[in-house]
């Protein structure tokens, strides 16, 4: 049985997660593991949250260079969702 592609991304995605120690917003994550379709990671990361694998936080950015702040998503893995990937590489 094969695996279909999008649940290749979310192994993707967990795998970019489990090596970054800090949060990673949904464009840098989208270009870490090389999706073109910026909707499509989007709703694998949504999918991963209700799973309880990782979570999405708001973020408020300041930059000097904007008079209103930015606000982003921060994505970061929880425990299970490191637990499930220690799984995967060991196979």
């Amino acid at each position: 049985m094969d695996i279909l592609e999008s649940d290749k991304m979310k192994i993707k995605i967990l795998k970019c997660l489990f090596k970054e120690r800090q949060g990673v917003s949904l464009n840098g994550l989208k270009k870490k593991i090389g999706a073109s379709n910026f909707k499509s990671v989007k709703r694998n990361c949504d999918f991963l949250e209700l799973m309880n694998l990782i979570s999405m936080q708001d973020v408020m950015k300041i930059e000097r260079k904007r008079i209103n702040p930015q606000n982003y998503r921060l994505i970061l893995i929880t425990d299970n969702g490191r637990k499930v990937i220690e799984k995967l590489t060991k196979k």
